[in-house]
C-alpha cells in the first residue's frame, strides 16, 4: 500500500510525495506532462524502489487515462 499525497502542481508537472505502508519518510515523485514518472527521492522504507513504481505507475494512470488529479489517494494491491 501507498499513501499519494500531491505536494505541487504547476502547468507543466505535479511532485507526489509517496508513504509506503503508510509509515517512515516519504518519498516524491515528479510526472512532467507527455514524459515518464520518475523518483525525485526515495521513501525511507522503499529499499527497493517498488513503491516508487508502483506510485509512479498510478500517478500516470489517473492522471493520463483517468484524467483525475486527486489530492491525497491510497493505493493498495493486493
Amino acid at each position: 500500500m501507498n499513501k499519494l499525497k500531491l505536494k505541487e502542481y504547476t502547468p507543466e508537472y505535479v511532485i507526489y510525495f509517496y508513504q509506503p505502508e503508510g509509515q517512515g519518510i516519504s518519498g516524491e515523485i515528479i510526472y512532467r506532462f507527455n514524459k515518464e514518472p520518475e523518483t525525485l527521492t526515495q521513501a525511507e522504507k522503499d529499499e527497493y524502489g517498488r513503491y516508487a513504481f508502483k506510485a509512479c505507475s498510478k500517478i500516470k494512470e489517473l492522471i493520463d487515462d483517468k484524467k483525475y488529479l486527486p489530492l491525497e489517494i491510497t493505493q493498495a494491491w493486493y
